[in-house]
Formats: C-alpha cells, sequence, structure tokens
C-alpha cells in the first residue's frame, strides 16, 4: 500500500511537470553565528542517495558553479502524513567557516537537478546597526494572501538582516498540501534571509494525538535552528546574537519552568546593547479572553530584571500593543518597561476580545495582514508595524 501510494504521488507530480529530485522547501535559518554560519535545509520527495549544496562568494559573472565548494549531504527519510504512506527525503546543513559581513550565493540539489542560485548575507561583528522582519502567524492563505505581504515586506526593509515567524507556520502539520503551499508562497524570503521561527500549538501533534508536549516529526526536518537551549528543547527554545542583539525563542508549549531557569543563566551572561524576545503564545493576549498566567509569573520579572525592551508573539490572529510595562503596571518610558506585540500575518482571523484592553496603546480588530520592523542602533530600537498595503498604522521607539 505504501509503495501504490508514492507512486500515485509521484505520477501527480510528474503530471504537474515537477521533477521528483528537484529541491524544495528552501529555508535559510540563523545560527548562534550569524557572522560566519547559516543554516540551510531542503528536500526531495522521491529516493536520492545523496544531496549536494555549493556554495561561494557572490559575484557578477556567470561562472559560479566553477568556484564553489560543493557539501555532499545523507538524506533523512521523514513521514509527513498521519499514515506514514509518504516520505519525503530531508537535507540539513550548517554552512560554516563564513566570512563575516559578505554575501554568498547558494544552490542546492541532487547533482542532476539544483535550486536556482540564490544570494544571502552573513552579520557582521560586534555591534552594528541592522533592521528585522517580524511576523505574526501565517498558517492560512499560503498561496493567496500571504505572498503579497511578503512582497511589500521585501520592499519596505529590502536589506532586513533577518525575519523572526511567531508560531503557527501552519495549520495542521500533518497536511502534506499545507507544507507544499507554505514553503512554495514564502520562497522568495525564506531562500534569501536567514529565518528564525517560534514553534506554536499548532506545531504539536495535539489536534491529531492529544499530545501537547510532543512535536511531530515534520517541525525538525523543515527548520534547522540553533541547539542551545535547555536539553530535550534544542531548536525550539534557543537565542542567537546579532550585531548587539540578543534574540531569545521561547517554546510556550511545554517545559515553561525549565525555560525560565535557563532564561535567567541566558540573560545573566548577556553583554548586547538590546535584547528582545519571541513566543508564540501572549502575556497579555487579545483573543478569546485567553490568560496564560503561570507565563507572567515565571517570565515577566526575568523580562524587567534583565531589560527586555520588546516581546514579540502571535497566536491570537490580530494585532495589539501594550503600553510599556513594569511589573504588569504601565509606566511612561519605554525604556523603562517591557512592550509586548501581538500580531498576525496569514488569513485566518480573529475579533478581539481581551482581559487586557486597558493595557493596549494599540489594538487592530479582525480582518487584517500586517508586518513588523524592528531596527536598532547604539541608541534606538525603532518598531514599526505596516497593515499589507505597506500604511504604517503603529510606532515606538525606544531610546537607550
Amino acid at each position: 500500500m505504501k509503495k501504490r501510494h508514492n507512486i500515485l504521488v509521484l505520477s501527480l507530480i510528474m503530471a504537474l511537470g515537477i521533477k521528483a529530485a528537484e529541491p524544495q522547501r528552501l529555508i535559510l535559518n540563523a545560527t548562534e553565528s550569524p557572522e560566519s554560519a547559516v543554516a540551510l535545509t531542503f528536500r526531495f520527495c522521491e529516493k536520492v542517495d545523496t544531496g549536494k549544496v555549493q556554495i561561494t562568494e557572490n559575484a557578477p559573472d556567470v561562472k559560479l558553479h566553477t568556484r564553489a565548494e560543493t557539501l555532499f549531504l545523507t538524506p533523512e527519510i521523514v513521514y509527513t502524513d498521519t499514515a506514514e504512506t509518504l516520505a519525503h527525503y530531508v537535507c540539513s546543513s550548517r554552512l560554516r567557516g563564513l566570512k563575516e559581513d559578505t554575501e554568498y550565493a547558494y544552490r542546492a540539489g541532487s547533482g542532476a537537478d539544483w535550486s536556482p542560485w540564490y544570494v544571502f548575507k552573513t552579520a557582521k561583528r560586534g555591534f552594528e546597526p541592522f533592521t528585522m522582519i517580524y511576523l505574526g502567524d501565517p498558517q492560512w492563505g499560503y498561496m493567496t494572501y500571504l505572498p503579497r505581504l511578503y512582497d511589500k515586506a521585501v520592499r519596505t526593509a529590502p536589506d532586513a538582516a533577518l525575519w523572526y515567524v511567531a508560531g503557527d507556520l501552519v495549520d495542521y502539520p500533518y497536511e502534506n498540501w499545507q507544507w507544499d503551499a507554505y514553503f512554495k508562497g514564502a520562497e522568495q524570503v525564506m531562500t534569501r534571509f536567514p529565518h528564525i521561527m517560534a514553534v506554536g500549538n499548532h506545531g504539536y501533534l495535539w489536534a491529531y494525538r492529544n499530545k501537547r508536549d510532543t512535536l511531530p516529526p515534520t517541525w525538525r526536518p523543515h527548520v534547522t535552528q540553533p541547539e542551545n537551549g535547555p536539553e530535550g528543547l534544542e531548536e525550539t527554545c534557543y537565542y542567537i546574537d546579532y550585531q548587539g542583539v540578543r534574540l531569545i525563542v521561547l517554546n510556550g508549549n511545554e517545559r515553561l519552568k525549565d525555560q525560565a531557569d535557563w532564561l535567567k543563566q541566558v540573560m545573566k551572561k548577556n553583554k548586547n546593547r538590546w535584547t528582545v524576545v519571541g513566543v508564540h503564545q501572549g502575556f497579555y493576549p487579545c483573543g478569546w479572553e485567553r490568560d496564560y498566567p503561570e507565563y507572567r509569573e515565571l517570565f515577566v520579572p526575568l523580562f524587567d530584571k534583565y531589560g527586555v525592551s520588546l516581546v514579540l508573539q502571535g497566536h491570537d490572529h490580530a494585532y495589539t500593543r501594550t503600553w510599556p510595562l513594569r511589573g504588569g503596571k504601565i509606566v511612561e518610558d519605554p525604556s523603562k518597561g517591557v512592550t509586548y506585540v501581538i500580531s498576525v500575518a496569514g488569513a485566518k482571523q480573529y475579533p478581539i476580545k481581551s482581559k487586557f484592553t486597558d493595557l493596549y496603546a494599540v489594538q487592530k480588530a479582525e480582518g487584517l495582514q500586517y508586518f513588523q520592523t524592528l531596527s536598532f542602533t547604539q541608541d534606538s530600537l525603532v518598531y514599526k508595524s505596516y497593515t499589507v498595503d505597506g500604511e504604517c498604522h503603529d510606532k515606538l521607539v525606544i531610546k537607550k
């Protein structure tokens, strides 16, 4: 039965004009050392003995392939459907030994079939101003509404150093068509800008097997993220230091106490100019009168004590930004408190129904797509939120 299912799938792929040995679902992820390494993940939909990556410093000529270093990867077999009948062959690698502040060209493939050449740039060592993009949940509208948002975000911040996505990449992680659609719709940004992702509740098995603390076998084969978090939570709880900014991503789904203990140590040793936290679930939620008091009890005192500037969240499928808060109370100076943002990128939208509206400086109801930019300098963090047509509807400046 499994063999017949795969034959049918391959027949469909061939009918659509897709080469089965062509690399798909390419994504760049930021690493713990963004000035010297980047992570790359891709997959094939038929058995391939060896995956290949070619990488070289970018140049204007058409001889990149003659100078590129070639890496040979052994694909991992992953099943992305509940019946475990549809096998994918996944390659992942951390491309190390890169030069700082350098533009690289790369491509991936089997040797017979290759992706296009794509280009990315490594970080600089030490502090250097940069801009990043932040998105709330994609989840719906992968190839309909999301591509226009990616296009507008790239036009708004074409030199963004990296992108952060606040979880729930797809709605159901065992629906293979959703992964196909998500990666296809986001191809223009995933192949060019290193990403960091939070894992959302829809990244877990709760929707299928009521296992809220068990990742499906589809999460890690789709992203290759830092492994410097608590043991067992690698690639879902981690941090990176990027040009003087510590970006910490938490896993809001399990083992919160372990993460709080880990976070305290990560904060103590932090010598960066700015600190920003990303997590899927909201500390001051805006949807369905949700409330997560255990999140606030464990993490808010650490955010306050160690000078977190922004907490970037998703989950509620609307847009809200709190006033700067300290101990859950509003303070006037943004540099003296922590600002909590919830945003949404995709087409799945909720109405605002919150217990915390008194804490919101800005709230936008259902029906709009948003993307955000964060621009860091030594003296200021400029946060802007845009609707998908490019209108800046919210801005916050935090001064050091």
